[in-house]
């Protein structure tokens, strides 16, 4: 009988560490009855976070720089919740150049996107294998008790950017759009776009708030972020209206407030020269 009890827990034991491990990229957070938040865990194989909502008609799924470790792992962890597969999976940009992102989900996988970043995914060296339904300015997918609006917001972060909005539950996904507590990767970024991309979501006022990297907020957070950018650029205009060449605006900046803050000093460089050029392009076309 006891060996029976040792064998038991020995699969128990075995059972309960499989399930811990089974991926290594999120932390899973319920936020609504189907609606699940994928947060990214530091220093782990995901760079971002994602969603997934489940519902009687279909799963969908949603995130960014997706490479075939984050994509493993968040069906992973969505299989842990639900036995159906995943039916949309909703890509919210890409990054030019990201060639290693992106490509790796199944090859029956529907992606769904804006045109823009089918236009990014167009202009790299892989192949895209999966069936593909790419967009305009929006599209939503309707369940008897869920809806997914998705709206393409066009420039910000990256070229065609999507956010995935449930109004039943009055929450939104805002990938890499909004960051929380952290300074993120501007490296694509249309920088007075992206300040007008933000007040629109904030214009929605939605009760929860899945960033692209950081937790589970609220508006408050997108506050915080715009008054970042606003500083961040009113910063960088000041050296492009001096003269000052990028080199030495490099060298010279400085921005006490957020120095801080994680991600900063990672990302100065190239947040910097994003920045200048951006802000330089809409001087010079003035």
């Amino acid at each position: 009988m006891r060996l029976r009890i040792l064998v038991g827990a020995l699969m128990l034991a075995s059972v309960t560490f499989s399930h811990a491990s089974a991926q290594e990229s999120y932390r899973i957070e319920g936020l609504a009855e189907g609606v699940y938040a994928a947060l990214a865990i530091p220093g782990g194989r995901a760079t971002s976070n994602a969603i997934f909502i489940i519902t009687h008609d279909w799963v969908v799924a949603s995130g960014a720089h997706m490479t075939r470790d984050a994509v493993s792992d968040l069906l992973a962890a969505i299989a842990e919740i639900t036995p159906r597969p995943v039916d949309y999976f909703v890509l919210p940009h890409h990054h030019r150049g990201f060639a290693f992102t992106d490509f790796d989900f199944p090859a029956d996988m529907q992606v769904v996107m804006s045109g823009q970043t089918w236009g990014g995914l167009q202009s790299e060296i892989p192949a895209v294998i999966y069936p593909t339904l790419f967009f305009s300015e929006g599209l939503t997918l309707k369940s008897a008790r869920h809806s997914v609006v998705l709206s393409n917001l066009g420039r910000g972060h990256a070229e065609g950017d999507v956010i995935l909005y449930l109004p039943e539950s009055n929450i939104l996904f805002a990938s890499d759009l909004l960051y929380v507590d952290s300074i993120g990767f501007l490296g694509d970024g249309h920088m007075e776009d992206w300040v007008l991309a933000l007040e629109f979501i904030q214009q929605l006022n939605p009760d929860k708030i899945i960033p692209g990297y950081g937790k589970v907020s609220g508006v408050e957070e997108v506050e915080d972020f715009k008054d970042f950018l606003r500083d961040f650029l009113s910063a960088v205009l000041k050296h492009l209206e001096a003269g000052k060449p990028l080199e030495q605006v490099k060298k010279e900046f400085r921005l006490p407030k957020y120095e801080g803050m994680p991600g900063y000093k990672q990302f100065l460089d190239v947040n910097l020269e994003r920045a200048y050029h951006d802000l330089q392009e809409g001087v010079l076309s003035r």
